[in-house]
């Protein structure tokens, strides 16, 4: 299962509560938990920031797409960078690069305003 696929089945979950009467519709079919766990084995981190925004945004998430993210960051990473926009294809994302976690993620829509700062370097993947 991806990640695309376990996003967009993850919806918001109400508190948690200890009774045996909670319903069972408040939880997804995948739950967080699992799509934490997949968030774990990525190759690159994301703040909890980039997750809402990813899921919020439905942004097209995929294999092929963090494969080039974590390109990005490497490139970025060889050249000295902290902070790095990385542009690919209609998604753009700020890296940590330092630490591999992505800080946030938008799509065109969200680029509105073409003006992206706190950044050091731009890798377009």
């Amino acid at each position: 299962m991806s990640i695309s696929d376990l996003y967009r089945a993850t919806v918001p979950v109400a508190p948690a509560t200890n009774s045996p009467t909670a319903p069972s519709s408040t939880r997804s079919p995948t739950g967080p938990n699992e799509f934490q766990e997949l968030l774990k084995k990525q190759t690159v981190n994301f703040s909890q920031h980039a997750q809402t925004r990813i899921q919020s945004r439905e942004i097209p998430w995929s294999p092929q797409l963090e494969k080039r993210v974590t390109q990005g960051i490497d490139a970025a990473e060889k050249k000295g960078s902290r902070e790095a926009l990385i542009l690919a294809d209609d998604v753009a994302v700020i890296a940590n690069v330092k630490s591999r976690t992505i800080i946030t993620a938008m799509d065109r829509n969200q680029m509105k305003e073409k003006i992206f700062t706190n950044i050091d370097s731009a890798v377009l993947v």
